[in-house]
């Protein structure tokens, strides 16, 4: 068994957001994540975050943005189980779903995707199924906002989140994509596309964050 999930389980619920917290202040400020999230997302949007995991980095944008609500989805079996209270208003959270899912139940399209540290998680072979999806949402909503949040790797902070992912998260597949990386997949899959860089890798490198858009 990975050691994250060890870790968790012998500390509690609260002991181990409060490391986690921490542990993951190593890799990114998750207030400067936020500040460059918030800066590219639409007034009043209802934002799509894929993904979403335990939700911790969503409590930070929803703060700086009290316009936004959102909708959290993931795979796995929990999703948002550290979203604060205070958010729980403007937040819904779909466990066991993935994108595809989410359009094939016709639930409400959202104005913005978000994809926030999950592309590096998606191996390279896997990444075009992910990448259809979001197309079936572009063509059905022309205004769509795709935001991307990952890690330029080559440092030795992104060195050491690989590690991370792949011995303390315990994904084995995980796969470091750099912004060229990004851009070059997304016009390929999704057609010309405006981008807007936001300031994020100047301000926390090697986390950037990228908003595309038509």
């Amino acid at each position: 068994m990975p050691l994250g999930p060890v870790v968790r389980s012998l500390l509690g619920t609260r002991q181990a957001r409060r490391l986690g917290r921490r542990y993951r202040a190593i890799f990114v400020d998750l207030t400067k994540e936020a500040a460059a999230l918030a800066a590219v997302i639409p007034p009043h949007a209802h934002l799509l975050d894929v993904g979403g995991g335990d939700g911790e980095p969503l409590n930070y944008l929803l703060a700086q943005r009290t316009d936004v609500h959102v909708t959290t989805i993931d795979p796995g079996p929990v999703v948002g189980q550290w979203i604060e209270a205070r958010f729980a208003g403007r937040v819904r959270c779909l466990p066991r779903t993935s994108l595809a899912d989410y359009i094939a139940k016709g639930l409400p399209a959202p104005d913005v995707i978000l994809l926030a540290d999950v592309l590096h998680h998606v191996p390279e072979s896997a990444r075009l199924p992910l990448l259809r999806s979001i197309s079936v949402v572009l063509e059905r909503v022309p205004r769509l906002r795709i935001i991307v949040k990952d890690v330029e790797p080559g440092s030795w902070r992104a060195r050491l989140g690989y590690w991370s992912d792949r011995y303390v998260t315990g994904d084995r597949q995980v796969s470091p994509i750099s912004r060229e990386r990004l851009v070059q997949l997304f016009e390929e899959s999704l057609g010309p596309l405006h981008r807007e860089d936001t300031g994020l890798y100047e301000a926390d490198p090697p986390n950037y964050a990228v908003a595309f858009f038509r």
